[in-house]
């Protein structure tokens, strides 16, 4: 991944897209420096990470309601999820947490979270399943 990072930087850097190449550094220089903290990690999830700090920002943001702002962050966001693999749809989501936990029949919310998370991790926002999780307890 840092491999894919390093290259998009030089393309970027051709193509003379400043914000690219500013984001790309960003994201680099989280990787170098976890890297350098000696814990044991995944690149995957220094981005993830990255990514949850835009998305808090936007959120903030959108709350004070400066959209030169929010549209900023968005397009950091935007080249930040290139990295990461292709979340699920919100009607792919629903389905797979009801599917899941009508199997499954976890005792608590605390658990369906676990249950469900521990399966799509990769690919669904944990904000979008705990909304689902709640949702789906409410009416149990």
């Amino acid at each position: 991944m840092k491999e894919r990072i390093t290259e998009e930087i030089k393309n970027a850097m051709k193509s003379g897209d400043k914000l690219r190449v500013s984001v790309l550094r960003m994201l680099q220089a989280d990787i170098i420096n976890v890297e350098k903290s000696g814990k044991e990690f995944k690149q995957i999830d220094v981005i993830r990470g990255y990514a949850k700090k835009l998305k808090k920002a936007i959120e903030e943001y959108e709350r004070l309601n400066l959209q030169d702002k929010i549209i900023s962050f968005n397009e950091e966001l935007n080249i930040v999820e290139e990295f990461l693999p292709k979340q699920m749809s919100d009607e792919e989501l629903r389905k797979v947490v009801i599917e899941l936990l009508d199997s499954e029949k976890p005792a608590d919310m605390g658990m369906a979270m676990k249950l469900v998370m521990g399966k799509y991790k990769e690919v669904a926002d944990g904000k979008k399943v705990q909304a689902l999780v709640k949702e789906v307890f409410s009416k149990g």
